[in-house]
């Protein structure tokens, strides 16, 4: 910016430099001597006293050329001002008396200091000023000889109302022009002050995000922090209401349920609604900030008790990328409360937040998994426990009972071939026992499965089946030919093994056949059996309280990202079925 350029800046446009309006009167003030000068030398009566004009107005550019070396030294209190005013007035009045008086051509100009000072000053210094060039005009009319009374007196009666009437508009237009750049400078430390909040929130809100993995704290602590974004224009009268709605479902906004509120009631905790229409689904499918101030014709918000009395609302969408979670909504009583400034305060605050929301999910999916790990582990251990007892345990006490028989007879020297026979049954019983401790052994840990894979592991557990339990248990591996992990493997024999058991404990099944499948970008696991089946609304329900094994199948396919499904009927069989997408867990396909 050149210096001109600074100088025509008043100071409060231009705060760096706030002695423009100053340098601005330094240029007009050799305007206005200038003038003076012009007009004298052009003046035909002024034949005589030129030379004491000139001498007033170099006085004036003396002056003029001292308050410009105090503006450059940026040395400029505001007594220089008055002094610089009462220069002007001095030249002014000087010149006035030197260039006819109250006929002077030069009177128009007397309006440069009543101008500085009511501008500079204030409508004060600048009525005193007009007071004083009106007295001394008038005492030069009065005390000319050519003075006409009455038409003297209309004409300095006129000149004084036009110096005293500048004087009043230009005071009062300096004195409108400080209160509106008060308003203005309060204003802008208004929305300078709100800005520092924000950022100061959203700083807190980050660190506070940051320190946690807590979900209901993260919930909590978001909805705490937007709300201190969108309430400078709330009272007391006026609470807010704010709500974070997630999806029940990833993605699927068809049903949205309240997890955190602000000023709601109990009515309205965990409340479940469709994010389909109304002012949450423009959020939603726009993935921008959305306002209403027709909160009584929306269909979704009306379903709560905590929107009955607002008048306006605004809800913004919780993203990650391409990820939704669901929304942010406040609202409030009063009409046309928001505006799109808290959109974009909100949008910076769900910025930061669904980041710390996203990992607390994660994390709270976690210790669910770690949960369910640990579980799966217990519910092993309880397994194999009862199986011990049920199983081996038994048959090694009918072990030692017959081994003390034997020694009984032994003692009594009982014939050899009934100790034979006795000792005949105990070796059957070991041999019985040997193979239901491996099979238990293979469950638990299928060597030939991590070897030869999933199909050879079926046919030895189907093979072992047939020979401990008399079940007819067919594998048919269709054209699975090791399209999925090792661990995927795992998690597919450990269903079949619990599908297989059901129907082998509960079903009383006497043929069981399993079915491998590849389709496409699919793995199939079928397990169909021929036992009495159930009914399925009473198994749904039993599976609804935890006490049915299918559950168990259930969260097993969840695992791997499977789905599964069982269909039976009393008296004509069940048929589990396991489906694996191969896209997802191997690089088949």
């Amino acid at each position: 910016m050149s210096v001109l350029e600074q100088h025509l800046h008043p100071p409060d446009r231009d705060p760096e430099n706030p002695l423009a309006s100053d340098w601005l009167i330094f240029l007009l003030r050799w305007l206005w001597l200038g003038s003076a000068l012009v007009l004298a030398w052009l003046n035909p009566a002024q034949s005589e006293g030129f030379s004491s004009v000139v001498a007033v107005v170099a006085a004036g550019a003396i002056l003029n050329l001292v308050q410009a070396a105090a503006l450059y030294v940026q040395w400029y209190p505001d007594w220089m001002r008055i002094a610089g005013v009462a220069a002007d007035t001095l030249v002014a009045i000087l010149l006035l008396a030197l260039t006819g008086g109250w006929t002077s051509p030069l009177l128009p100009l007397t309006i440069f200091p009543v101008l500085v000072a009511s501008l500079r000053v204030g409508i004060e210094a600048g009525l005193a000023t007009a007071v004083v060039v009106v007295f001394i005009y008038g005492a030069l009319a009065i005390s000319d000889p050519a003075f006409d009374s009455l038409g003297g007196l209309y004409k300095v009666g006129l000149n004084s109302l036009v110096l005293l009437g500048v004087a009043c508009v230009s005071g009062l237009l300096n004195r409108q022009q400080k209160v509106t750049q008060e308003r203005v400078e309060s204003t802008e430390l208004k929305s300078l002050r709100r800005a520092n909040e924000r950022a100061k929130a959203i700083y807190e809100m980050a660190s506070t995000l940051s320190a946690t993995l807590n979900y209901e704290r993260v919930l909590t602590t978001m909805l705490n922090m937007s709300l201190m974004g969108v309430t400078e224009m709330a009272g007391p009268d006026d609470p807010l209401v704010g709500l974070i709605l997630l999806f029940e479902e990833e993605g699927n906004p068809e049903r949205l349920k309240v997890q955190a509120g602000h000023n709601i009631p109990r009515s309205d905790d965990k409340r479940v609604v469709s994010g389909q229409s109304g002012l949450i689904a423009r959020a939603i499918f726009t993935a921008e900030p959305a306002i209403s101030d027709q909160i009584s014709n929306d269909p979704v918000l009306a379903q709560f008790i905590c929107m009955q009395q607002a008048q306006s609302a605004i809800c913004a969408p919780l993203r990650a990328g391409f990820d939704s979670f669901g929304v942010l909504l406040f609202a409030s009583s009063t009409q046309d409360y928001f505006t799109e400034e808290h959109g974009e305060t909100l949008t910076t605050f769900c910025n930061q937040a669904v980041i710390a929301l996203k990992n607390a999910q994660l994390y709270q999916d976690l210790q669910a998994e770690q949960r369910k790990i640990l579980e799966k582990e217990s519910e092993a251990r309880l397994k194999l426990a009862r199986d011990l007892h049920d199983g081996p345990t038994q048959t090694i006490s009918a072990v030692a009972m017959r081994l003390n028989f034997i020694r009984m007879m032994l003692k009594k020297r009982q014939a050899y071939q009934k100790i034979e026979a006795e000792v005949a049954k105990v070796e059957e019983l070991t041999r019985r026992t040997t193979h239901e401790v491996r099979t238990m052994l293979f469950t638990l840990r299928p060597v030939v499965l991590e070897t030869q894979g999933l199909a050879a592991a079926l046919e030895q557990y189907a093979e072992r089946l047939r020979e401990t339990e008399n079940l007819n248990v067919e594998v048919d591996p269709g054209g699975y030919d090791g399209q999925l992990e090792k661990q995927t493997e795992s998690v597919v024999f450990a269903v079949v093994e619990e599908a297989v058991g059901n129907a082998r404990k509960h079903a009383h099944a006497g043929q069981i056949m399993i079915r491998l499948r590849v389709d496409d970008h699919l793995f199939s696991a079928e397990i169909q059996d021929d036992g009495v089946g159930f009914d399925m609304e009473d198994a749904q329900r039993r599976r609804e309280g935890g006490h049915l094994g299918l559950l168990n199948i259930e969260e097993r396919a969840e695992l791997v990202g499977g789905r599964c499904s069982v269909q039976s009927q009393q008296g004509a069989g069940t048929l589990v079925r396991l489906d694996v997408p191969l896209k997802r867990w191997s690089g088949a396909g």
